[in-house]
């Protein structure tokens, strides 16, 4: 976004250590007990919030939850961990914004989000994050070209 010259805010961020549920650790093949770095971000433009992201990062990458995450991500990633984000697979679909995502985006309960759940992997294919972002709904416009 900011190389499209759009001006971004951080209206939150939070980085805790959490207990995986079988879904992530089932993605990070690692098991329920061994904690892993959450990070919250809610993010806009100056003056409004439009995405709420939730980011869950294999304990291999290293992050300690010390960074300074208002730098970017895949940069903090690369720079200081020699981890580059490779492979995206991603699953985009429209869902109601329940309470805690209304209240994050600054918008009404059961309004339509753009919900996205990103599964990034390193240049050995390793799981690196398991990413879900909550857009909203008229913010995003998702294009896609295909030519064959």
């Amino acid at each position: 976004m900011k190389l499209r010259g759009i001006p971004i805010k951080n209206f939150e961020l939070h980085v805790t250590w959490v207990y995986p549920d079988e879904i992530l650790a089932n993605f990070f093949e690692i098991k329920t007990d061994r904690k892993i770095l959450k990070m919250e971000r809610v993010r806009g433009k100056p003056n409004e919030p439009f995405v709420y992201f939730v980011s869950y990062f294999h304990p291999r990458v290293g992050l300690t939850g010390d960074e300074d995450f208002k730098r970017p991500l895949y940069e903090i990633l690369e720079n200081d961990y020699s981890v580059i984000a490779t492979l995206s697979k991603e699953e985009i679909s429209s869902i109601a914004a329940n309470e805690l995502i209304a209240d994050k985006l600054k918008m009404e309960t059961g309004q339509p989000v753009l919900f996205r759940k990103r599964l990034v992997f390193d240049q050995a294919g390793r799981q690196t994050e398991y990413n879900l972002g909550y857009y909203k709904g008229d913010s995003f416009v998702y294009a896609v070209e295909s030519s064959r």
